[in-house]
């Protein structure tokens, strides 16, 4: 608690200096920023572990908060993944594709916990380098992290609004007025970054859990983003070389849990990098959202619930059935259950909220090779994540390169639903929302990207909103 207490009051030193998502009367302030309170939290290794650490458990501190459940839920009940089950729910407009941009969740759930997230990374990689009191250990691996959180914040940002203000920086009076960047500069600052942190991160984690990001966590994200890029061969070998991934002493790091029940575990020889709330919380906001001790809030479509074939063990393992009787009619409703717990506090943890996991990777290396026309070995990995479901190998030795690709976007539609908008981001990559999501009542195009917030629009002169929102 000494140590949170030491890091809250850092991070509101440095989070009262953030314009992103300030307000008109803030800009007026002549010095924002205590330029010599801040560099202090960058004074010796200690203090920048404390923000390093606090940047980790900000993106996911909150409820709906960014990574807290949004991620997962708002942009899955967007695609084709998750429903809602009353039309009271908060993520209403999201489900029904009709977000306007005076929805107030855009900003807080989005917008602005990115941003913020960004602004303190970008504090870290300003001071870190000029620090008087640090080892040159701390300032490599605290500057690697930094910049890997960077990174990931911008990637959920650019894929969910498009062109967004690059901020680099903490000069309020450079951030209120930034224009927006291309999706093309952003991705330059992303694969920047994550290059960064792949090359300067250790192979091992710091301490006994995965909640610290290694140099292979850096290397999944990196290919992560060069598939969405199509650039099948880099992705295909950093995903390569996490798969192989070993520490220090030559001990393989990585391996795909037999057991469907212990993928999601702090545990997990799965993972590759896990978010964790703060102290006392044992549970992930994912597993407070999605169970419900009697009918859930959010519950799969048809469409995904059906998508399971006949002994897929994932079906039994990772959905969770609620019936409800009314009028003599039983109703079922069927939850996402990849989490077990839904609330308590303690000491005793074994669940925190999976943001990096080798099952993503297979199919990253599945769909790199297929795109290379190197049908076996694609079919190699996607016989490896369907055997562990218990499933018998895919009937695709006879597949063509488009029916094969079409069976690893199945495969990623049943594998990753309900982690962090796996899908939304899936049919929006590969150009398929239009045509997947034109069933839902409200389907336009120009829904495939968010609003800016009215907020910033009004704050920010040069700000222009997405299409469709004026």
């Amino acid at each position: 608690m000494k140590n949170q207490s030491k890091f809250n009051n850092i991070l509101l030193t440095l989070y009262l200096c953030i314009s992103i998502f300030g307000c008109k009367k803030f800009v007026e302030i002549d010095l924002p920023i205590d330029s010599i309170t801040t560099a202090s939290a960058f004074e010796t290794d200690a203090k920048t572990n404390s923000v390093i650490r606090g940047l980790y458990l900000n993106m996911v501190k909150t409820t709906g908060y960014a990574f807290g459940g949004s991620m997962s839920i708002g942009l899955g009940v967007s695609a084709d993944e998750l429903q809602i089950t009353t039309p009271t729910n908060v993520y209403q407009e999201f489900y029904t594709n009709s977000v306007s941009s005076a929805n107030l969740n855009v900003a807080s759930y989005y917008w602005g916990p990115l941003y913020n997230t960004i602004y303190t990374a970008n504090a870290a990689i300003e001071n870190i380098p000029g620090s008087l009191g640090m080892s040159d250990y701390g300032k490599k691996q605290y500057m690697a992290e930094a910049r890997f959180i960077r990174a990931a914040n911008y990637f959920y940002l650019v894929n969910i609004f498009g062109d967004v203000p690059l901020v680099t920086g903490t000069d309020y009076r450079t951030n209120a007025v930034l224009p927006r960047s291309s999706i093309e500069r952003v991705y330059e600052l992303i694969i920047s970054d994550l290059t960064f942190a792949k090359e300067n991160l250790s192979t091992n984690y710091l301490g006994t859990t995965r909640l610290r990001a290694n140099t292979y966590a850096a290397a999944a994200l990196l290919a992560r983003v060069y598939l969405y890029r199509s650039e099948w061969a880099k992705a295909e070998a950093l995903a390569s070389e996490v798969i192989a991934g070993k520490n220090t002493t030559g001990v393989p790091l990585y391996a795909l849990e037999p057991i469907l029940n212990n993928v999601f575990l702090l545990s997990s020889k799965e993972v590759l990098l896990q978010l964790q709330q703060p102290a006392l919380n044992l549970y992930t906001w994912d597993g407070f959202n999605f169970i419900q001790s009697t009918l859930p809030n959010y519950q799969l479509t048809d469409a995904l619930f059906n998508s399971f074939g006949i002994g897929d063990g994932r079906k039994n393992s990772w959905i969770k059935t609620y019936t409800s009787t009314t009028g003599g009619v039983t109703k079922s409703y069927y939850s996402p259950f990849k989490y077990k717990i839904s609330s308590g506090t303690g000491t005793a943890k074994t669940e925190s909220l999976v943001f990096l996991r080798l099952g993503e990777v297979y199919l990253i290396r599945a769909e790199s090779r297929a795109q290379q026309n190197n049908l076996s070995d694609a079919i190699s990995d996607l016989d490896v994540i369907r055997k562990r479901a218990g499933l018998l190998a895919p009937t695709a030795a006879g597949a063509t390169q488009p029916e094969l690709i079409e069976m690893i976007a199945r495969e990623r539609y049943i594998e990753l639903f309900a982690e962090l908008g796996h899908r939304w981001l899936d049919l929006k990559r590969s150009r398929r929302a239009d045509v997947v999501l034109s069933g839902k009542p409200n389907w336009r195009p120009e829904a495939k990207l968010f609003p800016i917030p009215t907020t910033e629009i009004e704050n920010n002169p040069f700000l222009i909103q997405n299409p469709g929102y004026n």
